[in-house]
């Protein structure tokens, strides 16, 4: 191949690569809901490093946000629909970077649970197969009757009965009523649309990409056009010349007219940025030089805080008999800057530690109570895990309580001493956690040190201890 040729095809694939968007990574915890259980989808959408605002739309139930800016991941919250019969869910994430989006669809399963009422043999044992699913046994009662909860998928159109009483064993079918529905996204990008270069209407289904052929698509104030087979889910859409707001509704194409449509059709609507004014005629005016102004400062952008609270259980190891159970309670407050990644939390726990000598007659024993603030930095996330480190202080009230035996005093007296004091606490740990939802599972090891010294006690209230817990972000 001649150099120029090649140079020229070497660029060609440039400018390619750079106008074409790369569909973002995504990843949906739980990948199935049983609809009146589970109460949020935790999506995580990986783009990038400097990436656009990402966008999300789905066919049902509601977001929390649906635009998520800034970082490497970005994190969306999804409620399911209030409905109790099975469906699938279909939701669509891209990037709104001003070039033809290209869309990432999930599709998550939504479960129904019912009782499903069987007749057989009096006494015998009923099993309700449902796909791969299997559910019971329950016996049935003296008449034949039995009932038995199931959870049924988007797919089934029946469930198996299996019947065991003795040797005898029956099998048959029982059909599901499941509603017959076919789920669609449709969304306007950018939202507002530019009214010199319009934007693009985005659609997807269970399978994915949607041909114009099965859709109906009808506009307001707008012009809407297919684009090529290449990219049979998006189509162009041109705003009218004056128009402030466009509406375009979509819905399956009807094969059967005297066939019910299954999905009502879909509305959605985005405004329009006011047109450009065209500049006017060049005037040369002579004007007094005047002092330049300051840039205006660009307005902080606000950022979710997300309180969260959690709990921490476990065991603190030390030299001698300084070790023993600790408990901790906490709150942690992510803060404004580096990217969310760091976040400030105060806990108060709760230390023991005991001794005991029997021959001796003595008997120790330490309550603590710390209060501390610390830090907490993300050192590493992947997924729904995440490594944290954490650093902090605060003090340690405590107190001491030594009994000794009537035959260990000079009096010949039984003697209890009690005394009370505040010493000085820091502590450095690492912390894993996993997220399901809105909780978290967490470990952590923790290196601690509290001195204590008094008249009567000398003892180290820190050490090494190991805690699990969880962590419940409202």
């Amino acid at each position: 191949m001649r150099p120029p040729l090649l140079l020229a095809v070497l660029l060609w694939v440039s400018l390619a690569a750079v106008a074409r968007a790369e569909p973002p990574e995504v990843e949906a915890t739980p990948g199935r809901v049983v609809l009146g259980q589970d109460q949020t989808v935790v999506v995580r959408v990986r783009v990038p490093k400097g990436a656009g605002p990402v966008r999300a739309a789905a066919s049902s139930g509601t977001w929390e946000a649906t635009r998520v800016e800034g970082g490497a991941e970005r994190v969306f919250r999804w409620t399911p629909p209030p409905v109790r019969h099975p469906l699938w869910a279909v939701l669509a994430f891209w990037v709104e970077d001003g070039r033809p989006p290209e869309v990432t669809p999930v599709r998550i399963a939504l479960l129904g649970r019912t009782t499903l009422d069987v007749s057989t043999a009096p006494g015998a044992e009923v099993v309700v197969a449902v796909g791969e699913a299997r559910f019971g046994p329950v016996k049935a009662d003296g008449r034949g009757r039995a009932q038995v909860p199931v959870e049924v998928p988007p797919d089934a159109k029946e469930a198996r009965v299996l019947a065991t009483r003795g040797t005898l064993t029956t099998d048959r079918s029982a059909p599901l009523e499941v509603p017959s529905e076919r789920p669609l996204v449709a969304a306007l990008t950018p939202d507002p649309l530019s009214p010199e270069d319009g934007g693009w209407l985005i659609l997807a289904g269970t399978e994915g990409p949607v041909p114009p052929s099965e859709l109906e698509v009808a506009a307001e104030d707008a012009t809407v056009k297919a684009e090529p087979p290449e990219n049979r889910a998006r189509f162009t859409v041109r705003p009218n010349e004056g128009a402030t707001r466009v509406s375009v509704t979509v819905r399956w194409r009807e094969v059967d007219p005297t066939v019910e449509p299954t999905t009502e059709a879909v509305r959605i609507q985005a405004g329009v940025l006011p047109a450009r004014p065209r500049p006017p005629e060049p005037v040369e005016v002579t004007a007094p030089a005047s002092p330049s102004l300051p840039p205006l400062a660009e307005a902080p952008r606000r950022r979710d805080k997300r309180l969260s609270l959690f709990l921490l259980g476990g065991a603190t190891f030390a030299s001698g008999a300084n070790g023993g159970p600790l408990l901790s309670l906490g709150v942690s407050v992510p803060l404004p800057v580096w990217n969310g990644r760091l976040a400030a939390e105060a806990e108060a726990g709760l230390r023991y530690a005991t001794f005991d000598a029997q021959e001796d007659g003595v008997h120790s024993r330490v309550w603590g109570i710390p209060l501390l603030l610390s830090a907490r930095v993300i050192l590493f996330q992947h997924g729904s895990f995440q490594l944290d480190g954490r650093a902090g202080g605060g003090v340690l009230p405590f107190s001491h309580r030594l009994s000794v035996k009537a035959s260990q005093t000079s009096d010949g007296f039984p003697t209890t001493e009690d005394e009370s004091r505040v010493t000085a606490m820091g502590f450095l740990s690492a912390q894993g956690a996993y997220d399901i939802g809105r909780w978290s599972v967490l470990a952590e090891v923790r290196a601690a040190l509290a001195p204590v010294e008094t008249e009567l006690l000398r003892a180290e209230l820190g050490g090494v201890s190991v805690s699990a817990g969880l962590r419940f972000t409202p």
